[in-house]
């Protein structure tokens, strides 16, 4: 408490407290912070309509009994998680949020064990609450802190290892070893994706250990696999090239599609195309000069060790690129070089010329996310928005229903969730024996020539409910 009482003193002045002008301690406000994004990502797992990927990894793995789950591999599925979202489904029902259980509550540790790290590195100051708010308000990363995907439990183990191994940069020992292993073999479970900056990390902790680094290589690899192979293999050992289909051809569509991902929801008469390319014109020569800027923390052991990781991140992109014709990160997939690269600019702020600079990015573009802010839908799929409010409109009536392909996961899971009477599956094809329909906004026109008559409309989907009325 003197700590927090000598930091709101700082505008003291002749004896006058700031702590009676009602200037709360940091240290109460990160926590309300907390609450507040904590609780916007539960409200989101329990409001929000299930989206075409959650769908299918419900449909095709979460709900098979294990003796199914593991007969074929698909890049949509994040192996621990869907072990997670099973046991939550077994044991809570089959609720959107029971479903997306794992994520939030890997959302939630993500949240805390971020401010941690970054507590560590500026200490308990407003740059290090800014540096958090900057990166927890981006709006492709709140969706996967929410959706019932494996993103939020891989960062969250992720962000954990990078508090294990920050804490012992001089020695560490077999146990911290183990133990950051152990945590990045679980982030590689929950997600795959989190491999470059797994490895960026470890690689990173160890260029600090001189003598010590082979022996912490040997313990923090082995714990990894140990971890890691049992979960994955049952899946794994059924995938071919062909299974890791999702990716970007170069860097410049990853940036145009992060860019465009992070920011398509910008609400007002803001010119999105000028705002798209000005940010893709801006953000290389930000990484740029911060990359740049990484040599002048040589001093700094901590700052070094969370800044370093992302030039290494984006190093074993590339070359995997290079060398393997791995596709580049994509979309949802650029988050953890998105995470590393703000991490970066936190651990420049620990320079005193740097500061204010960096502060300064992080108030702007906590701005620009929560201009872009999406609370009712997922920004990936909006189409999916209103699925649980329009499907239930054909539970009165069995009849075979038909839709848009992107909607059929979906809508089959709402299908069996409210028990609509409609005695085949959710179909993607067009003919007089369909009795509902469920269009896109660009997929309507066989509908209306063919004499089907709306029914009702997503405000923000725009999908739009046809039925036959022949049937």
């Amino acid at each position: 408490m003197d700590l927090l009482y000598a930091q709101c003193r700082c505008g003291e002045k002749g004896g006058v407290n700031l702590l009676h002008w009602g200037v709360p301690p940091i240290r109460w406000v990160l926590a309300l912070l907390l609450a507040v994004f904590s609780s916007v990502n539960i409200a989101r797992s329990v409001r929000q309509s299930l989206t075409i990927d959650e769908a299918m990894s419900f449909l095709a793995f979460s709900s098979k009994p294990l003796s199914e789950m593991f007969v074929y591999y698909d890049a949509n599925n994040h192996v621990l998680f869907t072990l997670l979202s099973r046991v939550s489904y077994l044991t809570l029902g089959d609720a959107e949020w029971a479903i997306r259980l794992p994520s939030v509550l890997g959302g939630i540790a993500f949240l805390i064990l971020l401010a941690l790290v970054l507590r560590r590195l500026l200490g308990e100051s407003w740059t290090m609450v800014a540096a958090w708010l900057a990166i927890v308000s981006n709006p492709l990363l709140l969706d996967h802190l929410a959706a019932g995907r494996g993103y939020a439990l891989a960062m969250a183990f992720w962000m954990g290892a990078v508090w294990a191994l920050g804490g012992g940069l001089e020695s560490g020992g077999w146990r911290r070893w183990a133990g950051a292993g152990a945590l990045l073999g679980l982030a590689l479970a929950a997600n795959l994706n989190l491999l470059y900056a797994g490895v960026a990390v470890g690689v990173t902790y160890l260029l600090f250990l001189g003598r010590a680094a082979a022996k912490a290589a040997v313990v923090m690899a082995g714990s990894t696999l140990l971890v890691a192979t049992p979960i994955l293999y049952p899946a794994l050992r059924h995938a071919t090239r062909d299974s890791f289909y999702y990716g970007a051809e170069s860097w410049d569509q990853s940036l145009d599609q992060f860019v465009w991902m992070t920011m398509m929801p910008v609400h007002g008469e803001w010119n999105l195309d000028v705002a798209l390319n000005g940010q893709k014109a801006l953000l290389p020569w930000v990484l740029g000069v911060m990359a740049l800027g990484i040599p002048l923390l040589w001093r700094r052991k901590g700052a070094l060790f969370v800044a370093v990781p992302m030039l290494l991140t984006f190093g074993l992109a590339e070359a995997a690129h290079r060398f393997g014709a791995v596709k580049y990160p994509l979309g949802r997939t650029t988050i953890p070089l998105f995470v590393a690269s703000l991490l970066t600019a936190a651990a420049l702020a620990t320079l005193p010329r740097a500061k204010y600079l960096m502060v300064a990015g992080f108030v702007l573009l906590t701005g620009s996310h929560l201009a872009a802010s999406r609370w009712n839908h997922f920004g990936e799929w909006p189409d999916d928005a209103e699925n649980r409010d329009l499907a239930a409109l054909a539970k009165p009536q069995a009849g075979k229903i038909c839709s848009t392909w992107t909607l059929v996961p979906s809508l089959n899971y709402y299908r069996l969730r409210h028990g609509l009477q409609a005695p085949e599956l959710v179909l993607n094809e067009r003919g007089p024996e369909c009795v509902w329909f469920f269009a896109t906004a660009d997929d309507q026109q066989w509908l209306r020539e063919n004499g089907f008559r709306e029914v009702a409309a997503g405000a923000r989907s725009k999908v739009t409910v046809y039925r036959n009325p022949a049937r």
